[in-house]
């Protein structure tokens, strides 16, 4: 493996798109949708997520803006792929 840096978690992956989002810039996200596709979204923002209380999956997801496309796009925080190329890689035990 490269020595290219890596997540080592989901959280701190997340938290660098919340620090992203209280700067007011955008990031390129890669994810997988549900349906199994991978979405590359070259620059988008953080927006206001759905309470919990309204989604039952909210807790597990975020909310975003695809500036490109000017389109709302939803992710599931564990099926990211990578935040700004820098790839998300769990270790194992």
């Amino acid at each position: 493996m490269s020595n290219k840096e890596t997540y080592n978690s989901y959280g701190a992956a997340f938290d660098e798109i919340k620090r992203l989002a209280l700067l007011q810039e955008s990031f390129k996200l890669t994810h997988v949708r549900t349906d199994g596709s991978i979405k590359i979204v070259s620059q988008c923002l953080l927006r206001k997520q759905t309470p919990s209380m309204k989604d039952k999956n909210g807790a597990y997801k975020f909310n975003y803006i695809d500036k490109q496309n000017d389109e709302y796009g939803t992710a599931f925080i564990p099926l990211l792929l990578s935040v700004n190329d820098k790839p998300i890689i769990i270790p194992t035990r």
